[in-house]
């Protein structure tokens, strides 16, 4: 017998084949009985010898897509303040658009796109805040009427970096970028 059938099974795989048996039952492949038998027989299994049987006159798995990634992502503040901050996918090109109330991006705990995103703001009568973890190098050209833009030392970033590219104009409102650790 092959060794690598006699190991015993773990929680996980056994929850890949029970996985697999929902599958193929949504798919038309098993019926409700078969479905209910298979998924008893595999939360009992101890070995790979006693689940391979289970999935074996399936087709094998489809590979798992990658998420996709949005392109572009919009943050609207009309009047309102816009907050954004916890651990959620920043995609390669973001607009910010701040009118009359603040918006403040906090990224130290995004999910940044390889290489490089882009955040072009646009700020009207209204504060933008944006901080970025210490390990991101930051690129700001921000053109500002009447209103500051303070971009704070990030110190010594690798050359292998994320970069964030900040970008954009304000109209009477103040643009401030920060680093800081997560």
């Amino acid at each position: 017998m092959n060794g690598e059938l006699e190991k015993r099974a773990s929680d996980a795989e056994r929850e890949d084949a029970i996985s697999r048996l929902r599958d193929a039952s949504a798919e038309g492949r098993l019926t409700l009985e078969e479905l209910a038998e298979r998924t008893a027989l595999a939360y009992r299994a101890r070995s790979h010898v006693e689940l391979e049987p289970l999935t074996a006159d399936l087709p094998a798995a489809a590979p798992v897509a990658a998420p996709v990634r949005r392109r572009r992502r919009w943050l609207v503040s009309l009047f309102a303040p816009l907050s954004r901050s916890g651990r959620r996918a920043f995609a390669e090109r973001n607009v910010v658009l701040a009118i009359f109330a603040p918006i403040r991006l906090d990224l130290r705990q995004a999910e940044l796109p390889a290489g490089e995103a882009v955040l072009t703001v646009w700020s009207i009568f209204a504060p933008v805040f944006v901080t970025v973890p210490e390990h991101v190098d930051v690129d700001s050209s921000v053109i500002a009427l009447l209103a500051p833009v303070h971009q704070g030392s990030s110190g010594e970033v690798s050359p292998q970096a994320p970069r964030v590219r900040i970008r954009g104009l304000s109209l009477f409102g103040p643009v401030f970028v920060q680093s800081h650790r997560r």
